[in-house]
């Protein structure tokens, strides 16, 4: 079962990073002067309390975290989860659909392709929405390691 689960995750991994690179389109021309690195939204619950957004770079130095397992989430149009805090420490690949955050900075929209590193477990938390037309559908990556960094890891 255990190696299951390490094909699902490797699976659901390379589908999202790779439909990340395909939302792209036109822009993803490989160049050393165009090129953006792949950009997730860590989610992380600050010395106030409240959960803030910030820009991590997704590469070679980023940091790793053992998965545990993997969830599929479909959420309908319109469908809202009022404010609180992620279960559990994990990744989350948008698939398709519209979704939306709200934290202390105001609303994040997470268009398909993006991935965010959901970090807040304490504290106030953030609402969810799905404000696209379609369903949302989303693999969720639970860590092994569940202790909670606080404060930003990322360059602002």
């Amino acid at each position: 079962m255990k190696s299951m689960t390490k094909v699902l995750v490797a699976g659901a991994l390379v589908t999202g990073f790779g439909l990340g690179w395909a939302a792209k389109g036109d822009e993803a021309v490989v160049s050393a002067q165009a090129f953006k690195p792949f950009m997730m939204k860590r989610i992380y619950t600050g010395d106030d309390g409240l959960s803030h957004v910030e820009q991590v770079e997704l590469n070679a130095q980023s940091v790793l975290e053992k998965v545990t397992g993997a969830v599929v989430s479909v959420s309908q149009p319109g469908s809202f989860s009022d404010w609180h805090v992620g279960p559990t420490r994990r990744y989350i690949i948008n698939l398709t659909g519209g979704g939306q955050l709200e934290v202390a900075e105001g609303k994040v929209d997470l268009s398909p392709g993006t991935v965010e590193y959901i970090d807040d477990l304490t504290g106030k938390g953030h609402t969810t929405a799905n404000v696209g037309q379609e369903p949302r559908v989303s693999i969720h990556l639970q860590f092994e390691d569940q202790q909670q960094i606080i404060g930003p890891i990322g360059q602002k």
